[in-house]
Parts: structure tokens; C-alpha cells; sequence
């Protein structure tokens, strides 16, 4: 089975031992009980270290205060960053809280899976194109699950439904959406909207908040150096 391999940079914020290997644990379970059936995509063990796509982890983020993200390297094999000191600073921990750290390794692991290169887009059937980001929407929204005497938190997902303007629900894994190409509290999602063809230079590309979004994760995501300040700025 294909492997996605943590390796862990910290050193101001290490977590504690097996904490890891708990994580890794219950990102497996996750993505093989939970998400690879729900989406069809092939199942991956996540392991501490050894070979296979990396997740790496780090104390702050490079030139953003940022939780993570992910992108394909110049042959294509995907990656992510996690940032341990944002959630810390947030009173989260390793595996528990609403900024849990293994949330976000959760939610960039799954992201990984459906668009490894973070440019996929999907028609809402309204002149809008939505980024194929599957835990964006529902970032905010978390579940347990027990791996190595730890209860984990990871990340809620959306299903493939909610990409798809006429289907019926589920829209995620905890039922908190009720319709597709929506935004649970505290979620966001990466937009384009269709304009007419005479316009010529505009900016298409624009961030949709939920009210929640507190305002310095609002700006982090348009102003510092992450993938949506990129989206941005190339469609300036």
C-alpha cells in the first residue's frame, strides 16, 4: 500500500512520545474507513517517517502564520507543510482542541488525496467556479477517532455531492452542510465567478468567509505568502 511518511521538524514544540504515532494511526483509519470509500480514491497508510509523500511539520510557518497547505513538487509528488506553533498559540495541543494540530494534518492528508496540486476546479451551476478543496468548507468542524491510547480529532470533509448542484446529501461527513457549494460556520472556500467576454484585465478570483473566520485568519489567507494569496494575486 502506498504510504504518506510524517516527518517531523519541530523542536520548540515536539510533541510527546507516541503522540505521532497515534496520529498516524488514526489519519490511516481515517482515509481507509472513512474517506477512500466516500470519495474512491486508492487507500494510503500513513506512517512516522520511511518512504512515500510527505507531511512535513514544522514550529511557524515560513513567511505566514499559517496552519498548512500542500502542492506538488516539479515531478508531481504531492507534499504538505503543517505549522505546529499556530495552533499551540491558538491553546490547542497535538490532538486535541479546536485548532488541534492533527486536524490539520488530517485536513492537508485529505486535501492531498482529491487535488494534490491545489488547482482544481468545480462549476456550482451558477457562473462560479469553486476550488476542490474538500475540508476548506468544513475547516472548522472536527471528530474523534482512537489510535494508540490517544482520541484523535481530525478533520470533517465534504463528500463528493457537495461539487455537484443537484445531488442529494450527505454533503460531509458530519452532516452539518444542507445543500451543496455552501460554507459551514467558520469554513471558507476559494471562488471564481464567469464574467462577460468584453471584460478584459478583471480580477475573477475572489475568498467567501464565513462570519466566524476570525479576522487575523481573514487576512492570512489574502495577505500572506499561502496558496490563496498566490490565487489571488495572479488573477489581480
Amino acid at each position: 500500500m502506498d504510504t504518506i511518511a510524517i516527518v517531523d521538524h519541530t523542536r520548540k514544540h515536539r510533541p510527546e512520545p507516541g503522540v505521532l504515532d497515534a496520529i498516524a494511526e488514526a489519519l490511516t483509519i481515517q482515509i481507509e474507513r472513512d474517506f477512500a470509500p466516500t470519495w474512491r480514491v486508492r487507500p494510503r497508510r500513513v506512517t512516522v517517517g520511511g518512504r512515500g509523500d510527505k507531511l512535513h511539520i514544522f514550529d511557524t510557518a515560513h513567511q505566514a502564520d499559517d496552519y498548512g497547505w500542500h502542492i506538488v513538487d516539479n515531478r508531481g509528488d504531492p507534499y504538505a507543510h503543517v505549522f505546529a506553533g499556530v495552533s499551540i498559540s491558538h491553546g490547542s495541543t497535538w490532538v486535541d482542541g479546536a485548532d488541534a494540530i492533527s486536524v490539520t494534518m488530517s485536513h492537508e492528508v485529505l486535501e492531498m488525496l482529491v487535488d494534490p496540486a491545489a488547482n482544481e476546479y468545480t462549476f456550482n451551476g451558477l457562473r462560479t467556479l469553486w476550488s476542490r478543496e474538500v475540508c476548506d468548507p468544513v475547516q472548522a468542524d472536527a471528530y474523534r477517532i482512537v489510535a494508540g491510547g490517544e482520541r484523535v480529532s481530525v478533520s470533517n470533509f465534504v463528500h463528493p455531492a457537495f461539487f455537484n448542484p443537484w445531488a442529494p446529501g450527505p454533503y460531509d461527513r458530519l452532516g452539518v452542510l444542507t445543500e451543496p457549494f455552501s460554507i459551514a460556520r467558520g469554513g471558507y472556500a476559494i471562488v471564481e465567478r464567469a464574467t462577460s467576454t468584453r471584460e478584459r484585465n478583471a480580477r475573477t478570483i475572489g475568498a467567501r468567509f464565513d462570519r466566524a473566520v476570525p479576522k487575523w485568519q481573514r487576512t492570512q489567507k489574502l495577505e500572506g505568502w499561502g496558496r490563496t494569496f498566490w490565487r489571488l494575486a495572479l488573477n489581480a
